[in-house]
This record gives C-alpha cells, sequence and structure tokens, in this order.
C-alpha cells in the first residue's frame, strides 16, 4: 500500500505526468464545449472527430516538451525535439487542412461536375500532403486515360484545362507515340509540336473519340492527326486533316459527312488585311469578280452597277462605316464588317482562296464529333456574345483546332448559297449564344455591321461538288400548323394503337451473375404481330432476386437504332446509367421493333421519303405494342413492383415519347437532351398530341445542344398536358451527351423517388 501511494505521490510530483494531466483536462473541456456548440455553428460529428483527432496528436509532442523542459537540455535532444515538432505540426496540421477544407471542396466540385476545379484541388494535395487521402481514388473520378494517334513519332505533347475564366500554363504529357496518360475529364487544350513542322493545336473534350476513351463507340472510323511539314501550310492559315465528321449545325442531324484535307483562316478577315485588298485595286480588277450573278431584290445587275453599291459612308468603294477607303484610326485589328458577300467572295479570290463552304466551316469550327464530346458549353462562354461590342481578332474563344472566333463576334460569310441568298454562320456578338450552331440566311448584297467572313483554300476542289451546291431544307411550318386532337380525332386515332392481352410465352435466354455491380438476365418473349419475338434484357442489382425492385424502362438513343453492338455486350454504362442499378432499381432494355437485334431498315426508323413514312406509322404501333407486353412481363415476376419509370435518351426522348400516350401504367418519366420534333407523326401532320400527355415529365437538356435546340425541349414543355407542378424542366451548361453527371443523377433521382408508391 505504501509502495503504491509512493508511486502515485511520484506521479503527481513528475513534471511530465503534470503536463500530460492538464492536457487532458484541457482536451476534455474543450471537447465537451465544442460539442454543446457545434450544433448553433453547423458543425457535424466530422468536425467533433476531427478535434478529438488533432488533440491525440499533440499529445506526443507536449510529453516530448515535457520531458525535454524537465531534463537537461542536449543537442541530441533539441534535435529531436525539433524533428518532432515539425512532424507533429505537418501531420496536425495537414490533417486538419485536408479532411476539413480541401477535401471537402473537392467533393463539392464533383457534385457539380467541376473536374478541372476538381483536378485543381487534387494537384494542391498532391503538392503538399499526399500521405492523407486515396489519391488513386479520387483521381479514378477526376480524369481518364488518354491515347493520341498520330501520323509522326516523336512529336512533343503539351496540355491545359480549358475553362471560361481561367487560363492554364502549358503541362508536357510526353513524345508520341504517346498512350494512356491521364487528363481531367471536361474540355482540354492540346498543342502538338515537332522540329520541322507546324505546331498544331486541338481542343477536345475528355472523354472523346480522338482520345480512343469514350463509352460510345464511333460510327465511323477516326482519322489519324496529321503533322504538317513545314512551309506546307500558308501563313494565318490553320490545316484542317480530312476525314469524316457530323456537322455541328442546327437541322444537319447526326449525318456523317468526308472530307478532304484543306486549310482555313485562323482568324476573321480584318480591316487592315481588306485595306490591303483595297490599296492593291480590289474593287477594280475584274478576275476578282467575274463569273458572279449580282442580284438585288430579284434584278439583276451589272459589275458596274453592282460596284456603286459597295460603297463606304463617303460613296468611296469600301466597308459601308469606312471613310474615304478606309477604316477608323485604331481599329485596324477588328475584324471587317459592313462587307457583301460579293466583296467577301472577291477578297477570298484576291489571296488564291474561296469563301469556306458551309460543311469545311462546320468541321473548322467544331471537334468532328461535337454531339457526342461537346466543347461547346466552354468555348461559347470564351467567346463574344456580350452584346458590347466587336473584339479584335484573336482575342476570343480558340476552337476545335486553333481557329478563333469562329463562335459569336461576327457572324461570317459562306460559299453556299440558301433559295438565292447568302449563308452566314457563327453568330456575332448580338446573338444569343446557341446560334453559334446556327446557318441564317442574308441577302447577299446585305451589308450589316454583324457580318464579317474569314477564307478557305481547297486541296481537292471537287469537294464543292455536293458541298459547294446551294443548301435547300423544307420551310419550316407555322406555328399555326400544328393543332391539339379534339376528343373525337383522338378516339380515332387511337384505335390504332389498341393492345390486348396475350400469353407472352417467356423463355429465359440466360441469367449472368459475373458482373460486380448487377446480375443480367435476357428473357425473350411473343409481342403478338408478324409472329415476333422481342428480348428483353434485365439489369438487377446484386442480390435482389426476391426483392420488390422499381422498374426503369430505357428508351435508347439513335445508335441503337443505326448501328447497335450485339445485343449480349449492352452494357448500362455506355450511357453512364449504371447509377440506377446501384440505387437499388432495375434496368429493363428491351430490343424494340427497329433496334438492336431487330432492324430490318434503318430508314423506316429515320424516316425521308413518303414510303419510310408510311412504314414509320406503323413503328409507332409496334412500339406502343412492345411497351405493353414489357411491362405485361415485369408484373408477371414477383420481384417487380408496380413502380415503373419511362426514362428516354436522345432518340428516346424525341421519337418513342409517343408510347406515353396509351401506356398508362407508367408512375412517370425522365428525358434526356430530349423534346418536340415536327418532323415526325402525328406532328408532322399538324396533330400536337402533347396536350394529351399527363404523366409526371422531368426533361433535363443542353443549352448548346445544337440537334435538339433550346426551343424544343421549350415547346414539347409547353404543350404539354401534364399539371405545372409535375413536370420539370432544367437547362444545364452541356451539348447534347453527356449532361453533367452528377447533377442529371441527383435530380433523377429525386423524380422517381418523388413519385414512388
Amino acid at each position: 500500500m505504501e509502495n503504491s501511494t509512493s508511486i502515485l505521490d511520484k506521479f503527481k510530483q513528475n513534471k511530465i505526468f503534470k503536463v500530460i494531466s492538464g492536457y487532458a483536462i484541457v482536451a476534455f473541456i474543450t471537447v465537451q464545449i465544442a460539442s454543446l456548440v457545434s450544433d448553433s455553428f453547423g458543425l457535424g460529428q466530422e468536425f467533433m472527430q476531427n478535434v478529438i483527432i488533432v488533440f491525440l496528436l499533440i499529445l506526443p509532442f507536449i510529453a516530448l516538451v515535457a520531458w525535454a523542459a524537465s531534463s537537461r537540455y542536449s543537442t541530441t535532444k533539441i534535435l529531436g525535439i525539433t524533428l518532432a515538432v515539425l512532424f507533429t505540426g505537418y501531420g496536425t496540421g495537414s490533417y486538419v487542412w485536408v479532411n476539413n477544407f480541401v477535401l471537402p471542396d473537392l467533393k463539392q466540385k464533383l457534385q457539380q461536375d467541376d473536374y478541372v476545379g476538381a483536378w485543381d484541388q487534387l494537384n494542391l494535395l498532391n503538392s503538399f500532403a499526399p500521405f492523407f487521402y486515396n489519391s488513386e481514388s479520387i483521381d479514378s473520378d477526376i480524369s481518364l486515360p488518354v491515347s493520341l494517334n498520330v501520323n509522326e513519332d516523336g512529336v512533343d505533347v503539351y496540355w491545359r484545362p480549358y475553362t471560361e475564366n481561367k487560363e492554364y500554363d502549358w503541362r508536357y504529357a510526353g513524345k508520341t507515340p504517346l498512350s494512356q496518360i491521364r487528363l481531367p475529364k471536361g474540355v482540354v487544350h492540346l498543342k502538338l509540336s515537332k522540329e520541322g513542322f507546324h505546331t498544331k493545336e486541338l481542343v477536345e473534350a475528355n472523354p472523346s473519340f480522338t482520345f480512343a476513351n469514350h463509352p460510345i463507340p464511333p460510327s465511323f472510323e477516326i482519322s489519324k492527326i496529321e503533322m504538317n511539314k513545314d512551309g506546307t501550310v500558308p501563313e494565318n492559315m490553320i490545316a484542317i486533316d480530312g476525314g469524316r465528321f457530323i456537322p455541328a449545325l442546327i437541322g444537319e442531324g447526326v449525318t456523317d459527312y468526308k472530307l478532304s484535307p484543306y486549310f482555313i483562316d485562323k482568324f476573321e478577315v480584318s480591316n487592315k488585311q481588306f485595306k490591303q485588298f483595297i490599296d492593291d485595286g480590289g474593287y477594280e480588277i475584274f478576275q476578282y469578280w467575274k463569273d458572279m450573278e449580282f442580284i438585288k431584290d430579284g434584278e439583276s445587275l451589272s459589275w458596274e452597277e453592282a460596284k456603286e453599291l459597295m460603297v463606304d459612308s463617303t460613296g468611296v468603294n469600301g466597308p459601308l462605316s469606312w471613310e474615304l477607303g478606309s477604316y477608323r484610326s485604331g481599329e485596324e485589328n477588328l475584324p471587317v464588317t459592313g462587307i457583301s458577300w460579293y466583296e467577301a467572295q472577291a477578297y477570298a479570290r484576291y489571296k488564291g482562296n474561296i469563301l469556306p463552304p458551309m460543311y469545311h466551316w462546320a468541321k473548322a469550327a467544331f471537334p468532328i464529333t461535337e454531339i457526342a464530346a461537346p466543347i461547346s458549353p466552354v468555348l461559347l462562354k470564351k467567346s463574344n456574345f456580350s452584346n458590347k461590342s466587336i473584339h479584335e481578332i484573336g482575342k476570343s474563344g480558340v476552337g476545335a483546332y486553333g481557329t478563333y472566333d469562329m463562335a459569336g463576334n461576327v457572324s461570317e460569310w459562306s460559299w453556299n448559297i440558301f433559295g438565292g441568298r447568302g449563308l452566314t454562320l457563327g453568330g456575332n456578338y448580338k446573338d444569343a449564344a446557341y446560334l453559334a450552331s446556327s446557318a441564317t440566311p442574308s441577302p447577299r448584297f446585305t451589308r450589316s455591321e454583324l457580318i464579317g467572313f474569314r477564307t478557305a483554300r481547297l486541296l481537292n476542289p471537287r469537294d464543292l461538288n455536293p458541298f459547294g451546291d446551294p443548301i435547300n431544307r423544307p420551310v419550316p411550318k407555322p406555328a399555326s400548323f400544328y393543332k391539339p386532337f379534339t376528343d373525337s380525332e383522338f378516339e380515332f386515332y387511337s384505335r390504332n394503337f389498341e393492345v390486348g392481352s396475350k400469353d407472352l410465352n417467356t423463355k429465359v435466354v440466360y441469367f449472368d451473375d459475373s458482373h460486380p455491380v448487377w446480375d443480367k438476365e435476357r428473357v425473350q418473349i411473343d409481342v403478338g404481330y408478324g409472329n415476333e419475338k422481342m428480348d428483353i434484357l434485365i439489369f438487377k442489382p446484386k442480390g435482389t432476386a426476391f426483392n420488390s425492385l422499381d422498374s426503369v424502362i430505357l428508351y435508347p438513343g439513335a445508335n441503337y437504332y443505326r448501328t447497335p453492338p450485339e445485343i449480349d455486350e449492352v452494357n448500362p454504362g455506355e450511357y453512364g446509367l449504371d447509377f440506377i442499378i446501384k440505387s437499388g432499381r432495375a434496368l429493363i432494355w428491351p430490343a424494340y421493333k427497329g433496334s438492336m437485334n431487330r432492324i430490318s431498315d434503318m430508314n423506316i426508323s429515320f424516316p425521308r421519303t413518303q414510303d419510310h413514312m408510311r412504314l414509320f406509322r406503323q413503328l409507332l404501333s409496334n412500339w406502343t405494342v412492345d411497351t405493353s407486353r414489357t411491362i405485361d412481363f415485369l408484373e408477371s415476376r414477383e420481384e417487380f413492383n408496380s413502380n415503373i419509370y419511362y426514362v428516354g435518351m436522345s432518340y428516346g426522348g424525341l421519337y418513342t415519347t409517343h408510347v406515353l400516350l396509351f401506356e398508362k401504367r407508367f408512375k412517370a418519366a425522365v428525358l434526356y437532351v430530349g423534346g418536340l420534333t415536327p418532323y415526325i407523326p402525328p406532328m408532322s401532320d399538324g396533330k400536337n398530341h402533347l396536350p394529351r400527355m399527363k404523366l409526371p415529365i422531368l426533361m433535363l437538356n443542353g443549352r448548346q445542344d445544337y440537334l435538339v435546340p433550346e426551343s424544343a425541349p421549350r415547346s414539347m414543355y409547353a404543350s404539354l398536358g401534364t399539371p405545372e407542378e409535375d413536370k420539370k424542366l432544367i437547362f444545364y451548361d452541356s451539348g447534347h451527351w453527356p449532361l453533367p453527371r452528377n447533377q442529371m443523377i441527383k435530380e433523377t433521382l429525386s423524380w422517381l423517388n418523388k413519385y414512388k408508391d
């Protein structure tokens, strides 16, 4: 007993014990006070845990200091204490900084789909605190492996994020052949350089087909990136590689075209450059004007008569706002405006070029598959749509291949003719940004302060046939053409879509449980027309074979009606819809008539001729039957409950939504990049069927979507018969696809939960 008392007394007299005891009391009181005030200041449980951990981390440091103070100092002891202080301070500070500031900010940026912002934070962590988080796990959410197929080896590749408000320094990635480097998701700017070759720039969205990492396979072969030897590219021009591409222009759809290599001006033609044309006799040398048909207000004019209309404010030949054949002081680097199509074409000939044909202009302005990997959400913000003033050339957004101002600043004349008028492209600083992907007809004698131009040089003049031909498009119908069904009309129309009951004769083709996230089942049922059978793919969360599952029936995009994969290779991850399965729901993917392994003639799914339109009307009926049979099948299986939802992606948000008129068992619908299309029945017949749809509908669209421009979802939303509180339209800063993933997930799951029994 005396020994134990003696030991206790010694502890009480020990300076180290006193310091640690005092520290423990202070820590305990601090934690208690913090727990009392944490709710008032909005501090969660994680904050309290961090406070306790910090006190524990500091404890060894306190003990070392007390030990040093209670004994003689030595060099070794001081060095040890110093190192301990540094280590403890670094560890404590880093832990608090990482867990309370950097990681929460990084996670918030990921939730907002701000991958470049998250990448910035990740770089910050790598620089100062690489030991306090799982770098590999976080990086997989932020970046993707990238490959580049370049025609030359030994090309130095540099890159930087391409963002709206910040210019980054170039970062070196390596030399070609280059594969499997990691770049952040989102839009990136590349620079390719090699001695003896022209430097090449690319702006691409990651993932993309060019980077060989896009989840959707391309519908055509992606050409190699071509490096051009010094001296082979005209001064101030950009070389555009040949190959296939999909023009990012409203009204062009998803048809791909093949162009030969060509050159296009890096910048819009400036006042200074056009002044040189005038000084060199541009308005006097007939060679620049020959073979032009000068037509104004339907009347043909001679060259001399036409020149009298091409004068400045003082009556001298020159752009409209000039004086005495010259621009105002200080405006030499502004793009020239106030010139007609004829003057722009004459200048192009003076340079040995032509005005860019519409398709050549479009290929230079946007990546070859802007539809699937859009740069426009960033490009349009970096471009001049300010509604304030014209910018000097080269000051606004750089495009897909290093050109400037192809979006915004001033509209640009193109070679093609539309109904006897010229075409302008790209939009101008006073336009809405979505007009960057619109072709606008203007009389060729228009001399607007909003229209300028750039020139192009074709290496294969045969590209002008057909790409230089006049543009012919059907004239849009007036809004008054589209009228809602009357009750009697709709009753008669509905008879074509009546579906009775039928024995499905269900056959399980296989069950596959090899995937770590879902179990996959392929079943086959009779649909009841033409002795046809339909396969249905079912993706269920792991281990839920006998649970009560909500069902999401997917209506896929156009690629499943054109060039689908083999049915057994279909993967929900292609559209990023694996989150539906991870949320505890089943994803149901039927092989609708005309899709997947049931394609007979893909022209029927994209009708252009009257005969195809006739067959498409039958396809609408087939889809109604396919949908009804799918839901009948779900009702026959005990693991599925009555919560059944429609999710349509692109084609499934535009064309197949017709089934919602007649299938009442859906609880709600989600449409990704969908909207109203007037080119298919019954809209093409002048009958607006949308007021008959009453289902709760969520619409998620891209503001920079050229395939489904903003007017299409807005028109659909306005026409829907759904009560206002049960429909919702959201626009993101994105192109056609993909939508911002985390925001899309949040809105989708919230909508499905809202309409759940």
